[in-house]
This record gives C-alpha cells, structure tokens and sequence, in this order.
C-alpha cells in the first residue's frame, strides 16, 4: 500500500525515546550473548560430566566378586559379544561381561581367535 488512510490510534511516538530504547535493547542483546557463551560452556560441561559417570558406572564392578570359572574353545565367528551373551548372568551388562573376561583372561583389547581357550568368570553371589 502506498497511500495509506491508515492513523493511528496512539499518540505520536516520540524518536528520541525510540533511540533510547533501541540503546538499551542493544546492551541487553550484547549482556545476553556474553551470558549465552557461558550457558553453552555450562550445558557442554554437565553433558561431559554424564557422559564420563554413565562410563565409569557401566564398567563398575566388585573385582572381589569375580572368580575364574570354566573354560571355552573359541569357534569360527565368535566375538567376545556373542560369548558374553551365551554365558553372562542375567541380570549383568554385556559389556561389564566382556571387561570381566578380558580381565580374567588378560586380553588388552577385544580380539580373539579361533580355538583359542578362554576362561570364562563366574560372579559369587
């Protein structure tokens, strides 16, 4: 619309309180994003800090619980996940399992081979 009948209902607007206020909605913007720089910093460190506890409870166990049991033969296309899940108690985590069977059998990471002898742990109750 270029010519407008349009009025408003309002009293005129007075510009130098508009600049005013534009001023102060500037500075607030300019507090605001300092703040939000801290608030990322915040949400970055308590997502760090969860993630650092779910691991360390994940992989928490009683290393006094934990007794060599029997012993397996590794067959063809076997990994220590499928073995864990045939053998672990059934309320335990899988991966607790594996990190109990590379403890017992002193394996530094999760390879294994075929007809290699594994013992498994057993947890005393």
């Amino acid at each position: 619309m270029r010519y407008s009948t349009y009025q408003s209902i309002y009293e005129p607007v007075n510009s130098e309180a508009v600049k005013s206020n534009i001023g102060q909605l500037s500075a607030f913007i300019t507090r605001f994003k300092l703040s939000s720089g801290l608030i990322k910093l915040a949400i970055a460190s308590l997502i760090i800090f969860i993630g650092c506890s779910t691991v360390l409870t994940v992989f928490a166990g009683n290393e006094s619980d934990l007794l060599p049991g029997g012993k397996i033969a590794v067959s063809q296309g076997e990994t220590l996940w499928s073995i864990s899940l045939e053998h672990k108690p059934a309320t335990m985590d899988t991966r607790v399992y594996i990190e109990a069977i590379k403890k017992v059998n002193h394996l530094e990471s999760t390879t294994i081979q075929t007809g290699q002898v594994l013992i498994l742990p057993q947890f005393a109750k």
